[in-house]
């Protein structure tokens, strides 16, 4: 039965002795199972962004709720919100939630933090970081390579694209999977696992960010969404409409970036060292990878994925007014090589 809600041994065993306990309520003993970023997930917290799956007798990692008091133990500040310690991490959000990262296994979250003039924190918040932060630990811990990119199948394979905050990662997606009704794969992080031997992009949550105005300029009307926690005129939408949860051999990596004014758009392919730039500048919460990886594993894997797939720099006018022009190269880009495919 899908999601049925049962314990199983090997997920007891993984969270004895981490229970929650709030005054004289017991112990949580409620399980949920999910897929994302190619793991297995069983948690003790409802995870609504994530697609379910049936119980399973060993899941790759375990999310509950414990008591973590004060710093990590033996752990060195990275920051004022990241203490690292061999292979274990501890992220602070201040007002929302303390999260525990351990051997690339397990995410502890310690929601018992002082709230200041909110007393009541968005659970929406606390996943939040969790399915973004504390999973990339985890998967940086697990020596995979996360990347902070939108992906969506084209009918040329997977394309992914990567930039600087801002840079347009989630409008290009969103546009493109409305406009062309391309399936989206990720929206902010998937992950390439370096012992397959070809590239697969693992999803994460379907989930999109975009600006009032992209959302605007694609009809859609922003009551009822949720408001990004860092960014008032961000919002978050669930793109469920053709989502993939299942692995797709990644194309290409396509770094956005702006157009001067009165320059045209154009797409063009990159190779050698400013390729594999692209795909080392496309690394997820790169702190995190220096902590939990040498910079030569890091950099070995950048080499190998940059040989395996095309990489492009895409510069675009800033203007949403001329989007499906501005897009007219790269479009013609992703058709060529959909007709290539057909012919192989």
């Amino acid at each position: 039965m899908m999601a049925e809600r049962c314990a199983n041994t090997s997920a007891n065993d993984a969270l004895s002795g981490k229970r929650e306990r709030r005054g004289n309520l017991p112990a949580i003993t409620q399980r949920y199972y999910y897929l994302t970023y190619g793991l297995k997930i069983c948690s003790t917290l409802e995870l609504p962004e994530l697609p379910e799956i049936d119980p399973c007798e060993h899941p790759d990692a375990v999310v509950t709720t414990l008591d973590v008091v004060g710093e990590l133990e033996d752990s060195i500040p990275l920051n004022n919100w990241l203490e690292i310690s061999d292979d274990r991490c501890q992220i602070t959000v201040e007002g929302i939630a303390r999260y525990r990262v351990e051997e690339g296994q397990r995410i502890f979250l310690d929601r018992r933090m002082s709230r200041g003039v909110n007393p009541v924190v968005d659970p929406g918040d606390v996943r939040l970081f969790l399915l973004g932060s504390a999973l990339g630990a985890l998967l940086h811990q697990r020596h995979w390579l996360p990347l902070h990119v939108s992906a969506l199948k084209t009918p040329a394979g997977a394309w992914a694209f990567t930039g600087h905050s801002g840079a347009g990662k989630s409008t290009i997606a969103a546009w493109l999977h409305y406009a062309q009704q391309w399936p989206l794969i990720t929206d902010d992080v998937a992950v390439i696992k370096p012992d397959e031997a070809e590239p697969l992009l693992h999803p994460g949550p379907a989930r999109a960010k975009l600006w009032r105005d992209a959302l605007t300029a694609l009809g859609i009307e922003t009551e009822g969404l949720v408001k990004d926690l860092m960014r008032a005129d961000k919002f978050h939408i669930i793109m469920n409409k053709g989502a993939r949860n299942d692995s797709h051999r990644l194309s290409a990596l396509v770094q956005l970036e702006r157009a001067e004014e009165g320059e045209t758009a154009s797409l063009v392919k990159l190779t050698g060292i400013e390729a594999f730039k692209i795909v080392m500048g496309a690394i997820y919460r790169p702190e995190l990878g220096s902590a939990f990886n040498t910079d030569k594993q890091l950099m070995n894997e950048s080499v190998r994925l940059a040989q395996q797939i095309r990489v492009f720099r895409f510069r675009r006018p800033w203007s949403l007014d001329d989007m499906d022009k501005s897009l007219t190269p790269l479009l013609n880009e992703i058709n060529t090589q959909a007709s290539k495919s057909q012919l192989d």
